[in-house]
């Protein structure tokens, strides 16, 4: 069954602002934080992908924005990292949203990063708050997650996440037939994620470039569970 899916191009506060009150039953979402990151997993420049729009800053705006969109049985899921993790957190709690775990993905590699002075780092937090009336559905799950991330190679866009770990954080959540929202879309996993396991997907993107990428990645999943 195709499931319904809207896309948006644009800044993702004045989209937001369209949406109707109670109408999203999940939040999932990477945010930037002000990391200014770029994969350098290629020594030949002109090939690493280009930055992501917006990445210089610290963007919590979105946050004030949601609580009246999620439904009283939904919930939110924002990735994070350990050093900007409560500031989010904080700004949740001062918009009436309370979160209930730090869920910890594993990649089950590491990347780069200071090889002289730091761990090497192998995995990223996602803020977990499930709104009032929220109840898992299909069990609980447990709060360290296990997914190999997407090789550097494969990468297509720089803070991809894996369709795999999407499914499983959707499946764990919602109910086929949900509505998720992503609000940072990126090159579109979550949409594709959405499609493989029923729900229904909002996502808004800024940047042009990664926007008619995840159009495009998104109409052909579409295509192909047609």
């Amino acid at each position: 069954m195709t499931k319904t899916v809207n896309l948006y191009q644009g800044d993702c506060l004045e989209v937001l602002k369209t949406l109707p009150d109670n109408s999203v039953d999940l939040l999932l979402t990477d945010p930037p934080y002000g990391i200014d990151f770029q994969s350098r997993w290629h020594n030949d420049k002109s090939k690493r992908k280009s930055k992501v729009l917006n990445d210089r800053t610290f963007i919590t705006d979105f946050i004030p924005l949601i609580k009246s969109k999620i439904t009283k049985t939904g919930g939110v899921l924002c990735f994070t990292r350990w050093d900007v993790q409560q500031i989010f957190i904080d700004e949740f709690i001062r918009n009436g949203l309370k979160p209930k775990n730090v869920l910890i993905w594993d990649k089950k590699s590491h990347g780069m990063g200071n090889l002289k002075k730091e761990f090497g780092g192998r995995y990223e937090s996602i803020i977990w708050i499930p709104n009032d009336d929220f109840k898992f559905k299909n069990g609980r799950p447990q709060d360290l997650i296990s997914v190999s991330r997407v090789p550097p190679c494969k990468l297509i866009h720089p803070n991809e996440k894996p369709v795999k770990l999407l499914e499983f954080l959707i499946e764990k959540t919602t109910l086929q037939n949900a509505t998720v929202l992503d609000c940072f879309m990126g090159s579109g996993s979550t949409g594709i994620a959405c499609i493989n396991t029923n729900r229904d997907f909002i996502g808004v993107e800024l940047d042009e470039k990664y926007y008619k990428i995840a159009e495009e990645r998104i109409n052909s999943a579409i295509k192909q569970t047609a």
